[in-house]
């Protein structure tokens, strides 16, 4: 019988040892899922500002391509412009040699 007591004190001082191994180790792991959560929230708050950000960017791009295209427009119908002005330019200076030649005629038919 005392031999049974000695091997029941054996067991209960391991398993005493084993289950306050496993608290320890259960207490670890909560402290570490605890702070896997933080971190994920943390993570949440950091992508939602990503995502601002990006749509942000978005939607500043699309400005400026709204704006570019535009500019574009603006830039091919002043281009227009200037090749009809440059047209009239030109009949204008045809217009004042032919008028300058005429004067010039007239004036040496003269003398």
């Amino acid at each position: 019988m005392n031999n049974d007591l000695e091997g029941f004190g054996q067991w209960r001082r391991t398993v005493d040892t084993r289950l306050g191994t496993l608290e320890t180790r259960v207490a670890e792991h909560a402290s570490l899922r605890a702070q896997m959560d933080e971190d994920m929230s943390e993570l949440r708050v950091e992508f939602r500002a990503q995502r601002t950000l990006l749509q942000a960017l978005h939607d500043t791009q699309q400005e400026h391509s709204a704006t570019l295209r535009d500019h574009g427009a603006m830039l091919r119908e002043h281009g227009a412009q200037l090749t009809a002005l440059q047209t009239g330019q030109q009949r204008i200076m045809a217009g004042v040699d032919a008028i300058r030649e005429m004067l010039d005629r007239t004036l040496n038919s003269g003398n």
